[in-house]
């Protein structure tokens, strides 16, 4: 499914689009991460019940040696990303990026806007900050 372009929510699983890129998102924590399958929703409410204002922002990582997940922590600023459930389809759009030393550095306090996508960066750890537009 990574990669594929086209792809559409099945079976309750969410797909996330950057341009033609897509992959699946699954919930999950450092086990489905390492599992390079899909994206994962590491932390956050349903896609949809987002709200960067009340700090409740939908947090998705992946590996940058999988799968095409080395682009979260790289997009431009304005690029649009949808995220598609059986239960609608929403856009966010990028707003800023930030870099934190070291891989896997600890995150508290760098998940802003709605969306926040997270991927290593060489030895640093990347974020794009997303907003629902």
């Amino acid at each position: 499914m990574t990669g594929a372009p086209g792809a559409s929510p099945v079976a309750g699983r969410a797909v996330l689009a950057i341009g033609d890129w897509t992959s699946y998102v699954r919930r999950g924590g450092q086990n489905e991460v390492d599992a390079c399958r899909d994206a994962v929703q590491w932390t956050g409410p349903e896609v949809g019940q987002e709200d960067g204002y009340e700090m409740r922002t939908v947090v998705i990582v992946g590996h940058d040696y999988c799968n095409g997940f080395d682009r979260f922590a790289k997009l431009s600023v304005g690029t649009r990303v949808t995220l598609s459930t059986v239960r609608g389809t929403w856009t966010y759009e990028v707003y800023a990026n930030h870099v934190a030393p070291g891989r896997g550095a600890p995150a508290a306090g760098l998940y802003w806007g709605d969306l926040t996508l997270q991927s290593c960066v060489g030895p640093d750890t990347g974020f794009s900050y997303l907003v629902r537009v």
